[in-house]
């Protein structure tokens, strides 16, 4: 009697499963990679921010006393604008050689008796001059301008100046050779800075001939709060 045969058991098919043990394991979220932030570009100085926009204003605008530029019937104003520049480093230098000498004409203080001829000096700026202690920076030109754009353009410059804590600016109004404006307009100048600019003005006084002598004024500022 012959055997049954019997069905040919199946092979197992043989799987690798290298990952089977981690099964019922929470995957860990790989943490996210970090995120460098570029460091922040360098801001231009306040100053030199300042100081742009103030040229920019001055090239434009020839405003009038107060601020305010407007035109007045009948007259028209002059299309010469105040000019502001940065003294260069050789005109320093020659001022501080020809400095020696100079006397202030006018000082600031509580205490100024009514005769200006009582006004003393104050020599310590001029021996801070001598020494580039107190630098003059820039200057501003007013040749050929009226009287009233003249001032409106003084007003701004100084009180930018005084802002930004220059220590020290020199301002040209001429010396009249070739315009009898220019005497006036000095004399204005000067009034303008022992009274409306007075909380600004600590004294001025008339430049060197290297910086236009009798046609231009030193002019220290005080401090800001």
């Amino acid at each position: 009697m012959k055997k049954k045969q019997g069905t040919p058991p199946v092979k197992k098919e043989f799987a690798i499963t290298p990952f089977a043990a981690l099964k019922g394991l929470k995957g860990v979220a790989a943490e996210p990679a970090a995120v460098v932030t570029p460091p922040p570009k360098a801001e231009p100085k306040r100053e030199s921010v300042d100081m742009d926009l103030f040229f920019q204003a001055m090239s434009g605008v020839a405003p009038l006393a107060g601020g305010q530029q407007k035109s007045l019937p009948g007259k028209a104003l002059s299309p010469v604008k105040a000019v502001v520049r940065k003294i260069e480093e050789n005109e320093q230098q020659l001022f501080l050689e020809t400095i020696n000498g100079l006397k202030l004409d006018v000082r600031f203080d509580d205490d100024v008796p009514d005769d200006p001829a009582a006004v003393k000096p104050r020599s310590s700026r001029l021996r801070q001059l001598r020494r580039g202690t107190i630098r003059l920076d820039y200057e501003l030109d007013l040749h050929g301008l009226t009287r009233d754009e003249a001032l409106g353009a003084l007003a701004m410059f100084i009180g930018g100046a005084f802002r930004r804590q220059q220590q020290a600016v020199l301002v040209i109004t001429g010396r009249g050779n070739h315009s009898p404006e220019e005497p006036v307009l000095k004399k204005a100048v000067e009034k303008w800075l022992r009274d409306t600019g007075k909380d600004m003005i600590a004294e001025f006084l008339q430049a060197p001939r290297q910086l236009g002598g009798d046609g231009a004024l030193v002019v220290f500022l005080k401090k800001s709060a």
